[in-house]
């Protein structure tokens, strides 16, 4: 009988220290379903020229999780303007699952629920600075 409760114990004991890694792993999981659940669009945008979001009407942006060499998956922008050069690539979230970075070198300090996607970033100018087409960008988005 008591070999009986030690092999029980060990069993459970087992069990939760399995779970705890498979939380550690699930939490990047948990991210790329929430991030890839939508379609993101409606697009808040905030400048240092101020609020660009009447620029950024259509905006949209469509995460796939499709993991290969390295990366999380595949991205498609619609109407990307200034912020975005890029149209498609490759994406992954960082180790510490705080940014978003794409095949472009772009690097995003992401906020994402259900509900809500924040893309913070900066757009570097090529040749001087024009308004509106580098700078710090601060996209607030929601499922379309």
């Amino acid at each position: 009988m008591k070999n009986f409760f030690k092999a029980t114990a060990l069993l459970c004991l087992l069990s939760f220290s399995a779970c705890k890694e498979d939380d550690a792993l699930n939490a990047h999981d948990q991210k790329v379903k929430t991030l890839t659940a939508n379609t993101w669009g409606n697009a808040t945008v905030t400048h240092a020229d101020g609020n660009l979001s009447s620029q950024y009407e259509d905006f949209a942006i469509v995460f796939n999780k499709n993991a290969s060499a390295g990366f999380d998956g595949t991205y498609l922008i619609a109407n990307g303007g200034y912020a975005f050069s890029e149209a498609s690539g490759k994406w992954k979230f960082s180790d510490d699952l705080t940014q978003i970075i794409l095949d472009s070198g772009k690097e995003m300090d992401a906020e994402l629920s259900s509900t809500r996607l924040q893309l913070d970033f900066t757009v570097s100018s090529a040749s001087g600075r024009a308004a509106g087409l580098s700078g710090h960008f601060v996209f607030d988005l929601s499922p379309l």
